[in-house]
């Protein structure tokens, strides 16, 4: 809870895409000054008691408008999706010697560490850096669940779906609920906050689940780094598409 308060998000004349995604040579596209209305009315209204209608409603503004459609958001998470390709990697069989941090070296070290270590290596500097820390934190939290101490025999394709589904379930909550700003500050209390917050990432949850789950067999060892950033951006893109629809 609380995480949602934390920024006033983007104001009208912020760029659609953020200067550490936007490697183009082409002047930004000026975005209109009203595209987040409709996401913060409807989770200004939502926060107030106006339910699960209106998270739906934000999600549907968001991908329409808010957030610049589905290939800008695609653009606009590519840092998030580049740093869940590593984080992939250094669970994939074939891929985790690439990384300093391997399951091997992190065998037999509190799974608090391990979390730690591996988050600190894939986050980068730059302004996506503290959601991806956030994100890889609750994922590895959540796939590692009642392990104490890492065994890299544990690790199985389920887990690693879980880690993956985790992360960009989070990674999206985090952007939508950042760029909601102060449509947050329209709640009575914390209780309100936490319930909206709860809903808008159990409806991202449903959809990333169902998007991606299909994609981990137990052939996903032999994924390349830049297929999983593909397979992440495809899943944005059908998400969104979902959302459009709401």
């Amino acid at each position: 809870m609380g995480t949602s308060q934390s920024s006033v998000g983007p104001n009208g004349r912020s760029p659609l895409l953020p200067s550490w995604v936007d490697d183009s040579q082409t002047p930004p596209q000026t975005p209109d000054p009203q595209r987040l209305k409709g996401l913060r009315q409807a989770i200004g209204r939502a926060v107030r008691g106006g339910g699960h209608d209106d998270v739906r409603k934000a999600l549907s503004h968001y991908a329409r408008k808010g957030s610049g459609g589905k290939h800008t958001a695609v653009q606009k998470l590519g840092k998030i999706t580049q740093a869940g390709s590593g984080l992939f990697g250094i669970f994939s069989d074939s891929l985790q010697q690439q990384y300093s941090v391997n399951l091997h070296s992190l065998n037999g070290q509190p799974c608090d560490e391990v979390i730690s270590q591996i988050t600190e290596l894939l986050v980068g500097h730059h302004g996506d850096s503290d959601k991806i820390r956030s994100a890889m934190n609750v994922a590895l939290s959540e796939a590692l669940e009642g392990m104490t101490t890492f065994d890299e025999n544990s690790i199985s394709v389920e887990v690693i779906a879980k880690m993956m589904i985790c992360y960009l379930t989070e990674s999206i909550f985090l952007q939508i609920a950042h760029d909601a700003g102060k449509a947050w500050n329209k709640a009575d209390n914390l209780v309100q906050i936490s319930n909206v917050e709860n809903d808008l990432r159990q409806l991202i949850y449903e959809v990333v689940d169902i998007t991606l789950a299909p994609k981990f067999t137990d052939d996903v060892y032999q994924l390349t780094t830049e297929q999983i950033q593909e397979i992440q951006n495809q899943a944005i893109l059908d998400i969104w598409e979902e959302w459009e629809n709401y």
